[in-house]
């Protein structure tokens, strides 16, 4: 078969029709069997499927290594690796447990998977029975260089090559004695196994050869492995060894493809331009690191290698557009490591708070081992003087788009030393009061005179197709050369169905491809066991999602329940915890409840200790919304990643960017306000169905209590029409709605007439329209003061910082917005509606500059407010000035009284002023307030801690109070109030205001303790003991981390009662990651060992790359590349190093010079290793 015919036979094979859609066939059963079962009335299948399936995934995956070997179309190849994968993965997936080829075939899969680039779905394959698979050795190696378990390969090689199994001599013993008997019948199994065994050898050898080469970034010594795997192919295939002859074979094609994509590979060790020798050391450190992790991380996916080559180039803008899980963070880290060796630091902006600790934690994990500093700025809008001190000081900096914004309005040199922006979940463009802010910051980063020199990178999951997502990325990358790195790759695959209730049962249906496979009584009606309770549940919507999540748990799936109104994710926590004390639901926690100590601490105090968010955490279950406290919201997640919770119930904020994932997404509801989600929406949910190196496959259903017919039509239209997210610049799209609406008031003038009016009468009041009814007509005015505010506050975003006169207004907009996202799309507007929207917005910003005078507009500039909110500011100024002075004064003075009542009193000015007005807005707000300031629990003051007292705090307090008074403060700067009263002329500079906002984003009155919170540390309670136990005195981030290291709280910290007991593993976990010990910090250290070398081997030259390895008794003996022992170093270590050694033989022949990556941990110390040479 030459190459042609080769490659017309597998287009053939992976057609979706071929054997009568036996792929689909197979799939649709293994959906619905468990154990290798069907479910009564399920429907029929043939009973040779699994043959077929066996058989033409094995001959698939031989034709697609034959076209690899001889290459052909690579990407053709490819599909064949996963469609083999997948038809072996249907003959096993909830197959018979009992079948004696099921490892092997799971190994067949996943090596198939693995080679399909899919490595993730390869892990997911093995990583649950590896252990208990019924493997031999050579299969079981194979298996764990697919887990990425390179410690655990190195280890069992080395106890083969000690033990002295396959040692020339003990297999001549073994042979010479077999050789006695060749007449005896039963002789050939111990041949055969003495040839086994010589074959592991060699096997043990290609792969330890391979480690090696990923250890050191050696391409010679993937050639050697791939050599040496190649003669025991050979030797398998003459001796008719089919299982052994299947593993060398596929060995050797995972090792050569697995190199292609490692970041030896990818990433240039060579940069275009800059630090070569800082980039080769970070790059270095960074490639030992990941492959040193518990699962090695040693290459890049598919969706990855185009960005991760581009990486390197710090001139290159990149817009990443990538489904969800499909890789967009470690792109971000290649970008900031690239960063990182140019010596500058990087800004990352998530867009909302929540992901701004989930970021944080994750580049933590990275880049905390590199010795680079991490922090996110929790807060509001405004900046303490703490945050502008880790602003101007940290490594990495993770913020929201507001509080970098209000940081760089009033001090743009903050980020001059910043090299990289990342902009994660960048498609937040729209029409909204954040978008168009969003909108605004981006432009203003763009147009900044050192903007040459930050370079700036933006990821998304639903970026559109088309001249919306053109013209967003040009902008973003400033019309250079290149475009965005697009893909719709992701590392599992996404099924869909619909879970039907039919009055007594429930029905499960599938699509597979053309096939629908079904599952007629997923589960039944079950009665209450205790209480009062008679109805047979479930009973509504929200009990058959409940119902649908448990018998998914059952399965050993864990569940994500998306709901589009945030306000039914706590009515899904009190039926839960209802449900099970009724006996109708179970627990589904698996692990002891101490795993939940740290997050139900932080819980109880925020929300008290009979809610039932966190009486769901005790049963397994996670509850999360937006509004939740942050403290609390990151334990939550920890656990989330960390597996302990197998249900979450899930807000809007998932579709948002937020990293929450499950094996099953179960949707609550397809409408918001009576009308569908969005479909871009839909998009970013589904793509949390399937962990990787988790999940083969991620599954998403809609139960369907009622209406069925109905539902599922519009549930089957928004899968279909899946799409990316709306990109119309939203100052377009805000001034398009102003004129829509004045347009028909003034009765459809033609163009021209409309746009004399707009720019010599527009007066920008609510234009009246007739023939509205009086519902309608207050719905447009209340939208029309809301966009006209979100206007104003553009205009001034883009100008307020300027001295321009009237006249000067309409050349500052063509040059504040040249190359904007705004001139972009409108250029593909007729001329006349170009026009139309260009007068627009130079009559608005014409009625601002009427209505304020240099000073007013730098004011409402550095608050980030219109004009409308700014006036009413001017004129609330004399009171709040002093009420903002007398609170930070009293905080000073350590008088609470005063301080409180200050800011209670401040508050009420600043309330009644949009945007500041909270919603919700509880009556007892006072209250909250009071208390909330005196950094006591919430819950212990007799104040019900309901979901609007949790917004109240989280958007009325730390959001918007801290935001309101900080504009007062910088409008007062701006204005040279005079402040001083009978002091006499004296501004607000001339006082300390510092520490007011800080105390009511924290939640408490004393700075210290406020400061360790904006530091990231979760619980108030214990922030105020620490610093009172120890009589803390810092004031900035320097002396934070002074006291964290001081003697006293060294050995506070290691009372398992301190801060308080259940904060102790909280604290010693912020201590840790806020102020890593230098011997955890990873570098590069150089050496020489001495080496003895055992008798009887041929010493190897200088120069020749060597392996260490260290036995559990810390000696540490010499291998080659191969694995084969050759001597011992003359030291013994107490324990293994953490990290990676790269070592050759030194000139002498005597020593070893080492290069190792990794902490300060090796402690040496002369010594007799306790290994003797095999030979």
């Amino acid at each position: 078969m030459n190459l042609e015919e080769l490659q017309s036979a597998v287009e053939s094979a992976i057609e979706p029709a071929f054997r009568r859609r036996l792929l689909a066939r197979g799939q649709a059963r293994a959906m619905i069997w468990r154990d290798g079962v069907l479910p009564e009335d399920a429907p029929p299948f043939a009973g040779t499927l699994s043959y077929d399936l066996a058989s033409y995934g094995d001959s698939l995956l031989s034709l697609a290594m034959r076209l690899c070997k001889e290459k052909g179309n690579e990407a053709l190849a490819r599909s064949a690796f996963e469609h083999a994968g997948e038809a072996i993965e249907a003959v096993v997936s909830r197959g018979n447990p009992a079948s004696p080829q099921r490892g092997f075939l799971k190994l067949l899969a996943a090596s198939a998977f693995h080679l399909g680039h899919l490595s993730a779905r390869a892990f997911s394959m093995l990583s649950a029975s590896v252990q208990s698979a019924n493997l031999s050795r050579i299969e079981r190696a194979l298996a764990l260089l697919i887990l990425r378990s390179l410690d655990e390969i190195e280890s069992e090689i080395t106890a083969w090559r000690i033990e002295g199994v396959a040692a020339d001599s003990r297999l001549a013993e073994q042979l010479d004695s077999e050789l006695e008997n060749l007449g005896d019948a039963e002789s050939s199994e111990p041949v055969m196994d003495a040839l086994d065994t010589a074959l592991t050898d060699v096997f043990y050898s290609g792969l330890g050869t391979f480690i090696v080469a990923l250890q050191t970034g050696e391409q010679d010594l993937v050639e050697r492995a791939r050599a040496e795997l190649a003669v025991g192919l050979e030797q398998c295939g003459a001796l008719n060894l089919v299982p052994q002859w299947w593993c060398f074979r596929l060995a050797i094609h995972l090792i050569e493809d697995l190199w292609r994509s490692s970041f030896h590979s990818v990433l240039p060790s060579d940069p275009p331009e800059g630090d070569e020798a800082n980039w080769q050391s970070l790059r270095g450190l960074f490639i030992a690191s990941l492959l040193k992790r518990r699962r090695a991380e040693i290459d890049l996916w598919p969706s990855q290698i185009d960005a991760a080559r581009r990486a390197v180039d710090v001139s290159d803008d990149l817009v990443v557009s990538l489904p969800t899980s499909a890789g967009k963070t470690r792109v971000a880290e290649l970008c900031i490591l690239r960063c990182l060796s140019e010596g500058k630091r990087v800004v990352f902006i998530t867009p909302l708070r929540a992901l701004s600790a989930q970021t944080e934690m994750s580049l933590q994990r990275t880049f905390g081992p590199l010795g680079k500093s991490i922090s996110s700025l929790y807060g509001s809008i405004g900046t303490s003087n703490f945050e502008g001190d880790v602003l101007k000081a940290r490594d990495i900096v993770v913020a929201t788009p507001e509080k970098l914004d209000f940081a760089l309005r009033n001090d743009p040199t903050i980020i001059d030393d910043v090299g990289l922006v990342v902009l994660d979940e960048g498609h937040m463009i729209g029409l909204g009061e954040r978008e168009v802010r969003y909108e605004v910051q981006i432009q203003r980063l763009l147009r900044r005179p050192d903007a040459h020199q930050r370079r700036i990178v933006c990821l998304s999951a639903i970026l559109p197709d088309g001249d919306q997502f053109d013209d967003f990325a040009s902008w973003v990358r400033r019309d250079k050369e290149g475009g965005a790195v697009t893909s719709d790759w992701r590392p599992t695959r996404i099924r869909f169905g619909e879970v039907l209730w039919r009055g007594n049962h429930a029905r499960l249906d599938l699509r597979i491809g053309d096939e629908s496979p079904w599952v007629p009584n997923f589960f039944g009606q079950r009665a209450p066991t205790s209480g009062r309770r008679t109805a047979l549940f479930p009973r509504d919507q929200r009990e058959l999602v409940l119902a649908t999540a448990w018998r998914l748990v059952e399965d050993g799936q864990s569940v994500l329940i998306y709901c589009p109104i945030r306000r039914s994710v706590e009515p899904f926590a009190k039926a839960i915890v209802d449900l099970v004390s009724r006996g109708i639901l179970d627990s589904v926690l698996e692990v002891d409840q101490h795993k939940l100590a740290s997050v139900l601490a932080i819980g109880r105090e925020w929300l008290g200790e009979t809610h039932p968010i966190l009486a769901c955490l005790q049963i397994g279950v996670a509850v999360h919304h937006g509004a939740l406290p942050a403290p609390f919201r990151k334990e939550m997640e920890r656990l989330l990643r960390d597996g302990v919770l197998k249900i979450t119930v899930s807000s809007p904020t998932l579709a948002q960017g937020l990293n929450l994932s499950a094996t099953a997404v179960v949707i609550h509801s397809l409408h918001r306000v009576r009308k569908i989600i969005p479909a871009s929406e839909f998009k970013n949910v589904i793509g949390r169905a399937g962990r990787a190196f988790v999940d083969v496959e991620g599954l998403v259903l809609l139960p369907i209590f009622s209406n069925h017919e109905y539902r599922r039509n519009q549930w089957h239209e928004l899968i279909g029409a899946a799409r990316g997210h709306e990109m119309e610049s939203g100052l377009v799209r805000l001034v398009l709605t102003f004129l829509v609406r004045l347009n028909v008031a003034l009765g459809n003038p033609g163009i021209v007439e409309l746009q004399e009016y707009v720019l010599n009468n527009a007066t920008w009041d609510f234009p009246e329209i007739g023939t509205e009814n009086a519902d309608d007509r207050q719905q447009a005015e209340g939208d029309w003061r809301k966009y006209l505010a979100v206007l104003d506050t553009a205009i001034l975003g883009l100008l307020g910082d300027q001295a321009l006169t009237a006249d000067e207004i309409a050349a500052g907009l063509d040059d504040v917005l040249a190359s904007s996202l705004w001139q972009r799309r409108i250029a593909h507007r007729n001329q006349p509606i170009q026009n139309l929207l260009r007068s627009a917005l130079i009559s608005r910003a014409s009625t601002i500059w009427a209505n304020s005078t240099v000073s007013q507009r730098r004011g409402y500039f550095l608050a980030g407010v219109g004009l409308t909110t700014g006036q009413q500011l001017d004129a609330a100024s004399v009171a709040a000035n002093q009420l903002l002075i007398q609170a930070n004064g009293a905080i000073l003075a350590g008088d609470v009284e005063q301080a409180v009542a200050s800011i209670v009193a401040l508050a009420e000015i600043i309330f009644v002023i949009a945007p500041f007005i909270p919603a919700p807005f509880p009556g007892n707000w006072r209250d909250i307030l009071a208390v909330w300031l005196r950094g006591a629990p919430i819950a212990g003051a007799g104040i019900e801690v309901d979901s609007d007292v949790l917004r109240f705090i989280e958007n009325g307090l730390i959001y918007k109070l801290s935001w309101g008074m900080e504009a007062v403060r910088v409008r007062a700067q701006a204005n040279a109030d005079n402040v001083g009263g009978e002091l006499g002329e004296m501004t607000i500079e001339d006082f300390e205001v510092g520490l007011a906002v800080p105390a009511v984003e924290t939640g408490t009155l004393d700075r210290r303790a406020a400061m360790l919170m904006q530091a990231g540390f979760g619980s108030r309670l214990a922030a105020i003991k620490a610093v009172s136990d120890t009589g803390a005195e810092f004031a900035n981030p320097f002396e934070l981390n002074a006291w964290l290291n001081s003697d006293e709280v060294i050995a506070q910290s290691e009372s398992p009662d301190w801060p308080t007991p259940d904060s102790h593993v909280l604290w010693n976990e912020f201590k840790e990651s806020y102020a890593p010990p230098e011997e955890q910090i990873w570098s590069i250290r150089t050496g020489q060992f001495s080496v003895s070398w055992y008798d009887g081997i041929a010493r190897p030259a200088p120069g020749t790359i060597l392996a260490l390895q260290f036995l559990d008794d810390g000696s540490p003996v010499v291998m080659s590349a191969g694995f084969h022992l050759l001597g011992r170093l003359d030291v013994t270590t107490e324990t293994a190093p953490s990290g990676l050694f790269h070592t050759v033989v030194a000139p002498d022949g005597a020593h070893l010079n080492y290069t190792y990556y990794g902490p300060d941990d090796i402690e040496s110390r002369p010594g007799e290793t306790t290994v003797s040479s095999p030979l």
